[in-house]
């Protein structure tokens, strides 16, 4: 079997495919949300870094509320139906070891994910969510299944290194 063509999506970047592809990338307080139409074979990702409102500039894939709403929207106009389609989210971590509500991007950037995938009328089949440690996730879209390796430090711990003197 021929190797599936490899994707890397950053922060304000969202993929639709209906090609056999791995999407991958990696998150820290940033969220994916993996979605995907079981009818049609047609996946979408997206990655974005912060939370936003449903203020938020429309277009402005950066922002929780208009990445979600866009990757919903892309997959629709290309056939898919809402019904046929399932949710998988992932990232979030609040690294910065920090409880003040400022510096807990990740769970705010998490409550958006699953508020706009529940008024969608999307379920939400799985999710790895929270912590303090981020994720690299491969998405496989001949499969459907998404493969999730931990990080095994936090940006508080990589800035602490750094400030020490040592590498990373």
């Amino acid at each position: 079997m021929a190797s599936l063509k490899r994707y890397f999506i950053t922060n304000g970047q969202f993929l639709i495919t209906t090609a056999q592809t791995e999407i991958y990338t990696v998150l820290g307080s940033c969220v994916s949300v993996c979605l995907w139409d079981k009818q049609r074979q047609m996946a979408g990702m997206n990655h974005y870094l912060l939370p936003g409102s449903k203020d938020s500039p429309k277009g402005d894939a950066d922002l929780g509320y208009s990445s979600i709403a866009m990757l919903i929207r892309s997959m629709l106009n290309r056939g898919a139906h809402v019904e046929n389609i399932e949710a998988k989210v992932f990232g979030g971590c609040n690294s910065w070891s920090n409880d003040h509500p400022l510096f807990s991007v990740g769970k705010r950037n998490v409550e958006v994910a699953n508020t706009l995938l529940q008024q969608t009328g999307i379920q939400i089949i799985a999710q790895h969510t929270g912590g303090s440690y981020g994720r690299k996730i491969i998405f496989n879209t001949a499969t459907s299944k998404v493969k999730m390796f931990m990080l095994s430090r936090s940006a508080a711990e990589v800035n602490e290194a750094i400030r020490r003197g040592f590498s990373c």
